[in-house]
């Protein structure tokens, strides 16, 4: 207890000084090239439109249109690759030769153009696979436009190729944080298709980096189950096994229960909507009661690193739907990306 009341002057201030700026800018795009018809910003060149019209050609959102092509070329129209991918879209000759109509892969307008006609492709032909839901449609789709439509086709969802892998990621996270005017997440990396409500919130771990995200991990040591990562890890750097830095509410919160064998304060949006729900695990201490109501930037604990297995010090954060019980844990079908939503939010760390 006396750590947090040492560290609490640090953080006092926190919610007066977010109400004039944001301590999480990660998801603020600039503004070069703003096309406000597709809602995408950072396209350079003035290609908004040419994105524009690829996007509505694939059925896609520009800003994911746009971050594919940061992702492929980093927006250079002579870009070659050792394999012989030419261009802004990284076309191979033969692809091209099915999808350029008759341009030139160099081109920007014939490129991106192209990419449209050939993502719409992609999407018809491993629909199948996707079935009814249009986050995994686009997930596949990023991933046959990487891989192949075949290894998508063989391993009947992203192959677990690590390249591919990240790439669909990177390009989910780009259209997000870098591309999207609101900051909204695409369709493919929802974690909600619900509203969020009013108003930013902070970052759960001021000074926090990510290190961990959401989904599969293959970590040694641990049960099977504990590879299903149902959070995101956030760390102070430098913190070692030690105590870390200060947790604090995202939002306005009431704290709804505990789980103290991992470390963690259970809690729920304080009268807000959607009225989601929290954890924060593994950490050091807390000084909170159930019941109790805070604000947001209010201090509820230390980064640590308690739990059932040897870990670094950091913050485990859950975030579960709303219509979750008031003390909830995960693997019960209640948890939610935490990514998606802290960007949107404002609150996803530097």
């Amino acid at each position: 207890m006396s750590i947090i009341m040492g560290l609490a002057m640090l953080v006092t201030t926190l919610a007066e000084e977010e109400d004039t700026a944001s301590l999480s800018t990660s998801c603020t795009a600039t503004a070069v090239g703003t096309n406000e018809k597709g809602n995408v910003v950072s396209v350079p060149n003035g290609w908004g439109p040419l994105v524009d019209a690829a996007a509505n050609q694939a059925e896609l959102p520009a800003s994911l249109v746009a971050a594919q092509l940061a992702q492929e070329s980093g927006w250079t129209p002579d870009t070659t690759s050792p394999v012989g991918a030419q261009g802004l879209a990284q076309f191979m000759p033969a692809t091209w030769a099915t999808y350029g109509n008759g341009g030139d892969p160099f081109d920007p307008e014939d490129a991106i153009a192209a990419m449209g006609r050939y993502m719409a492709a992609l999407k018809k032909e491993i629909q199948p696979i996707a079935g009814d839901n249009p986050d995994e449609l686009v997930r596949l789709t990023l991933a046959a436009y990487n891989a192949g439509p075949g290894a998508v086709q063989e391993h009947r969802g992203v192959p677990p190729y690590p390249e591919t892998q990240q790439y669909v990621e990177k390009i989910l996270d780009g259209t997000q944080s870098t591309f999207s005017a609101d900051c909204k997440a695409p369709t493919g990396a929802r974690a909600w298709d619900g509203g969020l409500g009013d108003g930013e919130w902070t970052t759960p771990l001021p000074g926090g980096v990510f290190t961990s995200g959401y989904g599969g991990r293959a970590l040694a040591g641990v049960p099977g189950w504990a590879n299903q990562h149902e959070g995101v890890d956030i760390a102070t750097p430098g913190a070692g096994n030690s105590s870390g830095g200060v947790v604090v509410a995202p939002t306005g919160l009431r704290i709804t229960g505990f789980n103290a064998t991992d470390g963690c304060v259970i809690a729920k949006e304080n009268g807000l909507d959607p009225d989601f729900g929290f954890a924060f695990c593994h950490l050091h201490s807390w000084n909170v009661a159930k019941g109790q109501k805070l604000k947001r930037g209010d201090i509820i604990g230390v980064e640590g690193n308690r739990g059932r297995f040897g870990m670094a010090t950091h913050l485990h954060l859950e975030i579960y739907k709303p219509d979750a019980p008031d003390l909830v844990f995960p693997y019960q079908g209640h948890n939610l990306d935490p990514q998606p939503i802290l960007k949107e939010k404002g609150a996803w760390p530097r």
